[in-house]
């Protein structure tokens, strides 16, 4: 599906649906033209490639899903690649899906691998009400907006990773034997992928930022500084929700080694208390011929006495020494 956004600080158009033939017509280089292909198959990338002049490497890195973060510039354009995420609730996963950005004079083309949903539906709302400075300023500004958009999404998953952490390790410090070790490694998997996309895209931002010059206005500069620095600051909190997932990992072995010590201080106990009460049944089970005691009426109830009064005492000894 290929929909056409078309402003300018007054005007304002959409047009959905469009075949590649349409939106080329459509587009008008005396306003900011954004054009959002989705479900990049390999037809409509070779029209739309021939309509706008795309260069084939460019073509290469849209069609190759597998592609990391990475930036490329032209003669006439501009182009970058990365990953837009999203967190799936109902699956409790991150959904990848792969997004290349093309800017040329006044035109952005983003192409979107098809799956459900995308990021750009606040900007998109930006345009149409004319919200903040959008319609104010040029292609370069949309595209910052767009690879904001994208980011932001990186920043609400680090916080949800964030707050799956610091739920588990307030529930292992409240029960010291829950099994949470399958939980961390998700968790772990999760903030791994999000910085595999994430150090890429930062060192591939901060090469725009150096040969883009002819493309971006300097008022727009600080803008790509701040994406810049919300990839600096999810950089930063990779390594500290690691660590945090380290200490979880900690945490859970040491739980579990109590847990195993109060075990095995459990069967000492019982151990110790059964010990002179096995002596016992030892030396009164060797059945020799010169034991009195076998022959005494009252030898049976006064052995059994004997192991009840010793086994007593030394269960509240070790009650008292806090060995249980």
């Amino acid at each position: 599906m290929i929909t056409l956004t078309q402003y300018s600080q007054t005007d304002y158009f959409v047009a959905e649906e469009l075949s590649p033939q349409e939106a080329a017509k459509l587009v008008d280089k005396t306003k900011i033209n954004w054009l959002d292909i989705e479900d990049t198959g390999k037809v409509s990338i070779d029209e739309i490639s021939d309509l706008f002049d795309i260069h084939h490497l460019i073509v290469e890195d849209i069609m190759n899903l597998e592609q990391l973060p990475k930036f490329e510039r032209f003669d006439d354009l501009l182009f970058f690649t990365t990953k837009m995420l999203s967190f799936n609730q109902d699956e409790d996963l991150i959904v990848k899906e792969h997004l290349s950005i093309m800017i040329v004079e006044n035109l952005v083309i983003t192409f979107q691998e098809g799956l459900p949903g995308d990021a750009f539906d606040d900007l998109r709302n930006r345009i149409k009400v004319g919200k903040g400075m959008v319609r104010k300023y040029g292609d370069d500004y949309l595209f910052y907006r767009v690879l904001e958009a994208v980011v932001n999404h990186y920043h609400k998953i680090m916080e949800k990773l964030r707050s799956k952490i610091d739920y588990l390790e307030a529930k292992a410090l409240e029960n010291t034997s829950i099994d949470m070790m399958q939980e961390v490694i998700d968790i772990k998997k999760d903030v791994n992928l999000l910085r595999k996309y994430t150090i890429p895209m930062r060192e591939a931002l901060g090469k725009m930022r150096v040969e883009a010059n002819e493309f971006i206005e300097q008022t727009s500069v600080n803008y790509f500084q701040d994406v810049q620095d919300k990839l600096d600051y999810l950089a930063a909190s990779f390594d500290t929700s690691r660590e945090m997932l380290r200490d979880l990992m900690d945490l859970h072995h040491s739980n579990q080694n109590n847990e195993m010590n109060r075990v095995m201080k459990t069967l000492t106990v019982v151990s110790a208390i059964f010990i002179p009460l096995t002596f016992l049944a030892g030396l009164y089970g060797m059945n020799f011929r010169n034991m009195p005691e076998l022959n005494s009426e009252w030898g049976y109830p006064a052995v059994v006495s004997i192991m009840l009064l010793m086994a007593g005492v030394m269960a509240v000894y070790m009650r008292m020494k806090k060995w249980f």
